[in-house]
């Protein structure tokens, strides 16, 4: 190490090496205890002394409110013409000392008080000059603070949420006027006692807090009034600036060296990692995806409880749903391979497909049968919402492992029951079909292609397989999006409540109309995008010369009854077993993708604590071999545990 270089650098240096080492488990060499504090102590304040917060301090970290492109667009031109930060901004200095991107890495693993130790042992001699300028910058980032979080709290997004809301009685406006008097009150007499203005600083702490109850509320109402991107990102701001001006406040508050450097490190981390960042097309994806997973997937988590049978009553009954479900898939199998010997043009095919699809699953919606891959979908949101609780919850873990013992024994069932059904049903099809015409429902080479569809060997059947999945997770997406959509602008009143309407249908027919489609807008959405995406996948694919297509279990095994009564059920016991194989690894791998995207968009968008996971793992494994029937059928002891709860 160059031993003219600039102590802050010698220092960040040395820190690195040591985290580096700790993480080896290996402290030798370090220097950290032999360097010049004193000279490093006084660069710093050098530093401190002239240079503006403001800008660091006040918006680092913060998104914009740009929409995705733009602020992707503005992003990679920063990447490519990086902004000119004059040099009084603290936010260069920060650039200089920590200009590798992955800085943030190895600064996050020194603890904030081993951090804080050296921020201690620099001793600064700060002047009470230097002391009140130091004061005043952070005083001016304050106010900065609280006038954002008025901004933002007096919005039209936020307050339109809040019941009873006005202006005047805001908390967001309350903290900014008593956080103007505070700073006025310090900027005054600079050298004066904490006593003389602690009262003020309380009240402060009580408008933070009502601030922050107000914020609950917004994320507790989100089933009754909604919540839209812009509402989303609003939130989160404001959750940023109240944490940042928390942790200002404490520090202008503190008489205690230790608690400042203390505070000290955690912003310093903070500011490091924004700064690393600033520029990342893949935060900003990621970020961008959590604002719109958090928007959508809430809505799905309540709904996913109808899903997940825990009693032996409840698990027929899900039973009973899925062969009702089946019956329907059976016939739109006819459908479908009646549309595919029309002969249209590619276009019609892939519309008649996609509205074959959308009114079978609409109809299984609408009478309230299930359609089992649709289910993970529609849990995920739910499991993620017991998992989210970080370990907060005394029994989260128990409570969590049961609930997806419950939701792996409804899948299988729901899977027995549209799979089983769906094939002897597509043969009474096909039989009663030759028995009034004839003629079976398909060629003997439709037959045949229908058959090797669902042969592991013979097509990309797992790859087609995982596509649906990724329809089906999408599906889910798009129900919550509409569910939140229906609820966030009011459509039920702004529908109920139209005079022309009233005139033209009557009150009470408007009301259970609007009723039915506020309860079922996100089921019929959701479905119907799916039936559009499964009809015209296969078009789309053979138009761009792609080999794109989908494979969903329940069709399979439909497909497979009518192949079979086809081909005037002669198969020879080899195919027989490869179809069979086909539709269960089929079956598997539509609930494996749909489940795995569905609960790593619900997970990301709580902000789950990953390391939960693995605790969850480890018990479900436990459970497996201890208890291994509960995932396939309620035991009497869960039925009873149940029943007592």
């Amino acid at each position: 190490m160059d031993t003219n270089a600039n102590p802050i650098k010698i220092l960040i240096h040395e820190l690195k090496t040591e985290s580096i080492n700790t993480a080896l488990g290996d402290n030798k060499g370090d220097k950290l205890d032999s360097l010049d504090f004193s000279e490093i102590g006084e660069a710093m304040l050098s530093i401190a002394t002239s240079k503006k917060y403001i800008n660091l301090l006040a918006d680092s970290g913060i998104s914009s409110n740009n929409g995705f492109f733009s602020e992707l667009f503005k992003k990679i031109g920063n990447k490519i013409l990086p902004e000119i930060i004059e040099n009084e901004e603290l936010t260069k200095d920060i650039n200089t000392f920590f200009y590798k991107k992955n800085d943030y890495l190895w600064l996050s693993k020194i603890p904030n008080e081993r951090l804080a130790e050296i921020f201690l042992k620099t001793k600064w001699s700060i002047s009470p000059t230097a002391n009140r300028y130091i004061q005043k910058e952070i005083l001016n980032v304050v106010i900065i603070l609280a006038q954002k979080i008025a901004s933002i709290g007096i919005e039209k997004e936020v307050v339109s949420k809040i019941a009873n809301f006005d202006d005047l009685d805001s908390p967001f406006v309350g903290l900014n006027r008593e956080t103007t008097i505070l700073v006025e009150k310090i900027l005054k007499n600079p050298d004066q006692k904490k006593t003389e203005w602690e009262g003020d600083y309380k009240q402060v702490l009580v408008m933070l807090k009502q601030c922050e109850s107000q914020i609950v509320k917004l994320y507790i109402h989100k089933d009754k009034y909604g919540i839209s991107l812009k509402m989303t990102i609003l939130i989160r701001k404001l959750e940023k600036y109240i944490m940042r001006l928390e942790n200002l406040l404490l520090f202008i508050s503190t008489d205690k060296d230790k608690e400042k450097s203390i505070i000290a490190a955690r912003i310093l981390k903070e500011l490091v990692y924004t700064q690393n960042t600033k520029y990342s097309i893949r935060k900003h994806f990621s970020s961008s995806l959590e604002f719109i997973s958090f928007k959508i997937v809430e809505n799905t988590s309540k709904s996913g409880e109808n899903y997940i049978a825990a009693t032996t009553y409840e698990y027929w009954k899900l039973f009973r749903k899925a062969l009702g479900g089946g019956i329907i898939v059976a016939f739109l199998c006819w459908f479908k391979t009646s549309i595919y010997f029309l002969n249209l043009p590619s276009f019609w095919i892939a519309f008649f497909y996609s509205l074959n699809y959308a009114m079978g699953f609409v109809l299984i919606h609408i009478l309230r049968f299930t359609l089992a891959t649709k289910q993970p979908a529609m849990t995920a949101s739910t499991i993620a919402e017991s998992l989210s609780n970080n370990g907060k919850k005394v029994d989260w873990l128990n409570d969590t492992t049961k609930l997806l013992t419950r939701q792996i024994r409804s899948q299988f069932i729901s899977l027995v029951g549209n799979a089983t059904i769906a094939f002897p049903i597509a043969i009474g099809i096909g039989w009663s079909y030759f028995f009034l015409t004839g003629n079976h429902i398909a060629t003997p080479e439709k037959a045949a292609a229908m058959i090797k569809e669902i042969n592991l060997l013979q097509s990309p059947a797992i790859f087609h397989a995982a596509i649906a999945g990724v329809y089906l997770m999408l599906s889910g997406l798009v129900s919550g999006y509409y569910e939140n959509l229906w609820i966030y602008h009011n459509y039920h009143k702004r529908i109920s409540q139209n005079p022309n309407l009233t005139k033209l249908f009557g009150q009470q027919k408007l009301s259970r109309f609007t009723d039915y489609i506020g309860n079922n807008i996100g089921g019929i959405s959701g479905n119907i995008f799916l039936g559009i995406m499964l009809g015209s996948t296969s078009t789309f694919g053979k138009s761009f010369g792609i080999l794109l297509d989908i494979r969903h279990v329940t069709f399979a095994s439909g497909n497979f009854g009518i192949a079979f009564s086809s081909l005037n059920y002669h198969l020879d016991q080899r195919t027989i077993w490869y179809s069979v194989a086909g539709i269960v690894v089929i079956g598997l791998i539509n609930v494996l993708v749909s489940f795995g995207l569905s609960i790593t968009i619900a997970l990301l968008s709580r902000g789950t604590n990953f390391k939960e996971i693995k605790q969850l793992i480890f018990k479900l494994l436990k459970q497996f071999i201890f208890e291994g029937i509960t995932f396939i059928y309620p035991s009497t002891k869960i039925k009873n545990q149940k029943e007592s709860e």
